[in-house]
């Protein structure tokens, strides 16, 4: 018999398939017509242990004292309607005993509901067996600027997990790096805190959150998620991290020691990456390699209508405003509406790039604009600058533009 460890949750439907087996069990061992009374059936209570009982049933079958009363309280569960239902590791194994059956999946596989149920409650069973290791291929854009990988181990129920970030050397070698850690599943996340060998101690080190849905873990191929951590330099980083299902340990082990990365992971993970450098600035100007230019960029919240003229001869015309508060940018043009946007200033704050991804009636999909920041000096300017894109036909398009500026 394959008991596994740990507890059982079953889904309502498959609870109480198996609560009339146990009782068709009983009625059968016994040479019942009906069953007796819920004290006497159970083994609780006001009833006669020379009679018999599940409690005594059970009780022969194995070693330690039975609580008559757990499974009637678990039948009740079901007539109020729970959902799912838990039996602890000891009923779990006895009841399987009671009715001669090798493990929960052979049951279910007897008893087959819809196939929605069915894959329900085969994912409750697998995701509570502690003993089931999970390996997978960890993914992320780390040091040096490049796509790196690693090996993940995720055991005891999804509650531990080690990686092991493998860093290529020169010599081909790899260095390796460990990290140790639990694993919280909170609604349709799973939460991971991790230490990391520094020296001769465990140290805090990354902080990860991946998105399940409302399936098992054990069931899904790829996890998508984020971590927050300090790199080799001990700067703070973050990013988007992959992990990958393999079948076993020799294909985790395998695959991480290939150079070659897939191409489906590296649209994905490339540049995915936020560095924050080791320093603790002194005033605002020393935030970054940009803070010398913030006055500029304070300058830059007001209204903006924008003329692209396509080398074409094609005009086209979008008007967005920039507010003062928070630098959100909003689409003044009728029926077009900004997906994405992004405002850099480039070589030392002398040039404006707008980054912008359209929705709605307007010929660009997409578009790069650049501009020189001289107009910000005057409250109200036109100023001459070059675009280049694709229109919403998919054709790669460029061209000067006109942007008329008038100040918040």
């Amino acid at each position: 018999m394959l008991t596994g460890s740990g507890s059982l949750v079953l889904t309502s439907e498959y609870f109480k398939i198996l609560l009339n087996k146990v009782h068709e069990e009983f009625m059968d061992r016994h040479g019942l017509a009906q069953l007796p009374k819920t004290f006497q059936l159970y083994g609780y209570g006001a009833y006669d242990e020379n009679k018999p009982s599940l409690k005594s049933d059970f009780e022969q079958l194995g070693s330690e004292f039975i609580n008559g009363k757990y499974l009637y309280d678990k039948s009740r569960d079901l007539e109020k309607g729970k959902p799912l239902i838990k039996l602890n590791q000891y009923y779990k194994n006895i009841i399987l005993l009671y009715l001669g059956y090798s493990d929960y999946e052979a049951f279910i596989g007897e008893y087959r509901l819809s196939k929605s149920e069915h894959d329900k409650q085969l994912d409750l069973i697998r995701s509570n067996n502690d003993e089931i290791t999970y390996y997978y291929i960890n993914y992320y854009f780390g040091e040096d600027n490049t796509i790196l990988k690693g090996q993940t181990i995720i055991s005891k129920n999804w509650k531990k997990i080690k990686h092991i970030f493998m860093y290529p050397l020169a010599d081909g070698s790899m260095r390796e790096y460990y990290s140790h850690g639990s694993i919280k599943r909170q609604g349709d996340t799973l939460t991971i805190k991790t230490n990391t060998l520094s020296g001769d101690r465990y140290i805090d080190g990354a902080s990860e959150i991946y998105y399940l849905g409302h399936r098992a873990p054990s069931n899904i191929q790829y996890l998508i998620g984020t971590y927050c951590t300090f790199d080799l330099f001990t700067n703070t980083v973050a990013g988007r991290s992959i992990l990958e299902k393999c079948a076993t340990k020799e294909e985790m082990e395998e695959k991480s020691k290939d150079p070659n990365i897939p191409p489906y992971i590296a649209m994905e993970i490339r540049n995915k990456r936020i560095v924050n450098p080791s320093v603790v600035p002194r005033h605002a100007l020393e935030l970054s390699s940009n803070s010398p230019y913030a006055s500029l960029y304070g300058k830059l919240p007001g209204t903006y209508d924008v003329t692209f003229d396509f080398a074409d001869g094609f005009k086209e015309n979008l008007k967005f405003k920039i507010r003062p508060t928070n630098y959100e940018i909003v689409t003044l043009t009728e029926n077009v509406y900004i997906e994405k946007d992004r405002i850099e200033l480039l070589n030392k704050g002398s040039v404006i790039n707008f980054r912008f991804n359209f929705s709605g009636i307007i010929a660009l999909e997409r578009v790069n604009i650049y501009f020189k920041s001289y107009y910000l000096k005057n409250e109200n300017s036109t100023q001459e600058g070059v675009f280049s894109g694709i229109d919403n036909e998919n054709r790669l398009v460029n061209g000067s533009l006109i942007i008329t500026f008038t100040e918040a």
